[in-house]
């Protein structure tokens, strides 16, 4: 394989992880946005700043669950086409 071919495959690789910082951060900031709007809305105390932050963070928690199971399939995926390339190349 050439270098370019690596390049490319490497780069289209690393696209999906350069959001996951995004991923981790708006669904805690949003949360804490919204709840500090109802507050407002409301005139209650941190009631709904803390439970949308707490939400948030469960979403954040999540995505970086979903990531990781999308992340291990690529990865069985990718072994599992090898595993059955070397079996054709063995015939």
């Amino acid at each position: 394989m050439t270098e370019e071919k690596k390049s490319k495959r490497f780069s289209i690789k690393g696209i999906g992880l350069t959001t996951l910082g995004w991923e981790i951060a708006l669904p805690i900031f949003g949360g804490v946005l919204i709840g500090h709007y109802l507050d407002q809305l409301t005139e209650n105390t941190y009631m709904f700043t803390l439970s949308f932050l707490g939400l948030g963070i469960f979403i954040a928690y999540y995505n970086i669950y979903k990531r990781i199971q999308i992340e291990i399939w690529r990865k069985n995926l990718k072994d599992k086409e090898r595993g059955e390339n070397k079996e054709e190349l063995k015939k």
